[in-house]
């Protein structure tokens, strides 16, 4: 007869990406603050090391702090690698993050390499992105910016939280009529989700953890 049993596989340490791109961006930082006075003077070499090393920075916080001050930070740094975004155009920013070589955008009705690339044709490939920097992040296809974007609205929807006690998202479906959930810890240490509208609760099953692997035994 076989058996189930779960065994601790090993796991294995993963770099921390967080601190070796942030520790890159603040190097780079500080050595084109000795060489320029503002922003505007970068060389485009500087620019884009900046770009990636901020972004990459970004992407790889895989769980930010929710206080006010770190929240605040975090955006600080997102606003500035957007505005030295606003100092590229669509063709310089292109040799960062190359636009993802996915072509059937059209069938699954999502941004693809030919939307991007017709967007970019309208916005004018040498034209400096400037204040459109938003609009064009949204329209560009590439799975790094789109973590970033996804990071972004959070730590922006995290501080509206702190001012109102709604993030962004809980406001526009509230606005649509739609459900917003709570999640909390009960007393017996396991966590809750409850719809605010109906106060139906169930409990939040976690997946197991990536090192534990189910072998078969035999018997």
């Amino acid at each position: 007869m076989k058996h189930l049993r779960v065994i601790n596989s090993i796991l294995k340490d993963k770099p921390d990406y967080y601190a070796l791109y942030s520790t890159a961006f603040i190097n780079q930082l500080e050595s084109a603050d000795v060489r320029y006075k503002t922003v505007e003077q970068y060389d485009k070499d500087t620019l884009k090391k900046l770009i990636l090393l901020g972004v990459k920075t970004v992407v790889a916080i895989e769980s930010r702090k929710k206080d006010k001050d770190s929240l605040t930070l975090l955006f600080s740094i997102i606003s500035f690698v957007n505005s030295l975004m606003e100092l590229l155009t669509p063709r310089e920013f292109e040799t960062i993050f190359p636009i993802d070589k996915v072509y059937d955008g059209e069938r699954w009705e999502m941004k693809d390499y030919f939307y991007t690339r017709k967007y970019i044709e309208e916005f004018g490939i040498d034209k400096i992105i400037g204040k459109d920097i938003d609009e064009f992040l949204w329209e560009y296809s590439n799975w790094t910016i789109g973590f970033y974007l996804v990071e972004q609205t959070g730590v922006a929807s995290d501080l509206r939280k702190l001012e109102t006690g709604k993030g962004i998202m809980e406001e526009f479906l509230e606005e649509q009529g739609g459900p917003t959930y709570s999640m909390y810890e009960g007393v017996d240490g396991k966590q809750y989700i409850e719809n605010r509208q109906t106060g139906e609760v169930s409990e939040v099953k976690k997946p197991r953890p990536r090192y534990l692997r189910v072998v078969e035994n035999e018997k």
